[in-house]
C-alpha cells in the first residue's frame, strides 16, 4: 500500500467497527486481492462516496461540496497529513526477545509476561535493527526508565541507575542463555552515549 501514489483510488468492500472510535475497512486491490486498513470513524465518514457507472465503465465520485457537508468542523479549514512509516514485524521481535530472556526483565528479574517489553537498544529510526542483538527484555517501568536515560547499561552489561527513586536493580543485566543472542556491545555503546529523545 505504501508504494501507491497518494491519490490512488481503492474501493471499500466491507467495514466493521473495530475499536472505540475506529473502523476497519477491507480495500480491494482488484486482481491483486484485498487488504485491511484501520482509520478513525470521523475519517471513514468523510470518505467520498462513489458509484460505478456501467456506461462509462468508471467510478463517479460525489462532489467535494457534498463531502465537506459531512465535515465535523463546518466553518474551519480541514487539513490532512499523510504519514508514512516503515512496516515492521514488531510481534516477531517481541517473541524472539522475550524467549531469549526466558520471559524475565533483564534488570529486575520480573517474570510477569503481560508487562514485559522487547525494548530496542537503539531505535530503528536511529539506525538500530529489529534483530535480537538490538533487543532487551525489560518490564514496562524499566523500559521507560531505559528510554529516558534514568537507567544506563554499559557495553559490558553493568547497570547504572541515575535516579535515587529507582531501587532493587541488579548490578549487571541478565543475559540470554544463547551467547549468539546477547545484546550487541556496539548497540549498547551507542545507546549509552546517546539519549535518542
Amino acid at each position: 500500500m505504501e508504494e501507491l501514489p497518494d491519490h490512488y483510488v481503492l474501493p471499500v468492500l466491507d467495514e466493521i467497527h473495530h475499536q472505540k472510535g475506529e473502523m476497519r475497512v477491507m480495500l480491494s486491490f482488484f486482481e491483486k486481492g484485498t487488504a485491511f486498513l484501520d482509520m478513525s470513524e470521523e475519517r471513514y465518514y468523510m470518505l467520498p462516496i462513489a458509484k460505478w457507472n456501467d456506461k462509462k465503465q468508471e467510478y463517479l465520485f460525489e462532489k467535494e461540496e457534498a463531502v465537506r457537508e459531512r465535515f465535523p468542523y463546518k466553518n474551519r479549514e480541514w487539513t490532512q497529513k499523510v504519514v508514512k512509516k516503515p512496516y515492521r514485524k514488531q510481534g516477531q521481535f517481541r517473541s524472539k526477545v522475550l524467549k531469549a530472556y526466558n520471559n524475565t526483565c533483564a534488570v529486575c528479574e520480573m517474570k510477569e509476561r503481560s508487562i514485559l517489553r522487547a525494548a530496542h537498544i537503539v531505535p530503528v529510526a536511529k539506525g538500530g535493527s529489529d534483530e535480537i542483538e538490538n533487543g532487551l527484555c525489560l518490564c514496562t517501568n524499566h523500559e521507560i526508565a531505559f528510554d529516558r536515560g534514568l537507567i544506563k547499561i554499559q557495553p559490558n552489561g553493568k547497570i547504572e541507575v541515575l535516579s535515587k527513586e529507582i531501587k532493587g536493580l541488579r548490578s549487571e543485566i541478565i543475559y540470554p542463555v544463547d551467547k549468539s543472542q546477547y545484546p550487541s556491545e556496539e548497540y549498547l555503546k551507542m545507546k549509552y552515549y546517546n539519549s535518542y529523545d
